[in-house]
């Protein structure tokens, strides 16, 4: 067995920028006690390892560094997801076996919850949900400290906020995810939950609107992202894809023909679109691209309008405008493109 408690509980205090006196005075013991418990002098007992790894936020097994199980717990955690997978419900026993063998192992924790999560949704079994509740509250007390934030305390709160409104306690959904709308990683399910709850005022809209329109501004960037990924690998086939479906999708959202946002993004993803058809050999279909992006360019130029009140699936009831880093105007917009391509002769080309 690896006992890594004097490190770790030096690494732990050092990143909270606590010093042996602060954490000492924290922890009601004396400075010389720390001391020797990071130079490995001494141990400290039992209920006062409790008390540190509470303080720190972590588990008892974290803190010692305690590795002789971790393989264990890894092929258990494994299994129980490999349970749900497979839509097994003997993985609620397993899981329940692994609890109390592992009741502070985060991942073990973690893994049952999501089980009983999956299981009571399929299952309609509020019983089980709110076994995944007390089991998602459990592991937020003892969330490792380098724990991937993907599977961290708002993961929690937004799978409990979710089961708690499986269960009929909506109102606490509703309230657990505005009080943690971090960045508003929660702006959509919350205006899912106040129109299910038969929301009908401007409150209800602006909360979906807004969401959306995020939505929006996340999926122009993945795609240009995207596009800039298979350009990298000279996979020019996926660049006409992407490119074209990025144009249909922005199209289909707009709610008139006036100049927008999606014009001058269009013309960005239509300069990627036609130096694809350039790579391939199609410098005809490449040059119609080119005039294409321009006129939508010179078309938002003569009436620049970056309001985000441009989708036609709602009237957006608040002040928003959209802001991007390719330019303020097309014609900035097509520069900025052809030099993220880097190709001179295909910036030549396109400026012919």
């Amino acid at each position: 067995m690896d006992i890594k408690f004097a490190g770790n509980l030096k690494r732990m205090r050092k990143e909270r920028s606590l010093t042996q006196e602060a954490l000492a005075d924290a922890l009601g013991v004396t400075a010389g006690a720390v001391y020797k418990w990071e130079a490995g002098l001494s141990s400290p007992e039992l209920e006062m390892l409790m008390r540190i790894a509470d303080l720190f936020d972590s588990s008892v097994d974290t803190l010692l560094g305690y590795e002789m199980a971790e393989n264990r717990r890894r092929s258990i955690k494994d299994q129980i997801y490999g349970y749900i997978v497979s839509k097994d419900k003997e993985g609620l026993e397993y899981a329940e076996k692994a609890i109390t063998k592992y009741p502070n192992d985060f991942n073990v924790i973690i893994a049952s919850a999501k089980a009983y999560m999956s299981f009571g949704i399929e299952e309609r079994n509020d019983v089980w949900k709110r076994r995944a509740i007390e089991l998602f509250e459990r592991a937020s007390c003892i969330v490792p400290h380098d724990i991937d934030p993907r599977y961290g305390r708002i993961s929690i709160i937004g799978d409990v906020a979710l089961l708690h409104f499986l269960v009929n306690d909506r109102e606490k959904a509703l309230d657990m995810m505005k009080k943690n709308n971090e960045a508003g990683v929660f702006d959509s399910k919350i205006g899912w939950l106040m129109a299910l709850e038969g929301g009908t005022d401007k409150a209800c809209l602006n909360q979906l609107s807004s969401a959306f329109w995020n939505k929006i501004s996340e999926t122009i960037n993945t795609t240009m992202g995207l596009l800039y990924y298979y350009r990298n690998c000279r996979d020019w086939e996926r660049v006409k894809t992407v490119a074209r479906w990025s144009i249909d999708y922005l199209n289909s959202l707009r709610k008139n023909d006036e100049p927008c946002f999606f014009d001058k993004t269009n013309a960005a993803f239509l300069i990627t679109e036609s130096y694809a058809f350039f790579m391939t050999g199609d410098k005809a279909h490449a040059g119609e691209l080119v005039d294409e992006a321009k006129r939508l360019a010179g078309y938002f130029d003569e009436a620049p309008n970056d309001d985000a009140d441009i989708v036609k699936l709602f009237d957006i009831t608040y002040a928003s405008s959209t802001y991007t880093m390719l330019g303020r105007t097309g014609e900035e917009t097509i520069r900025t493109v052809l030099d993220m391509m880097g190709d001179k002769k295909f910036t030549a080309f396109a400026g012919k």
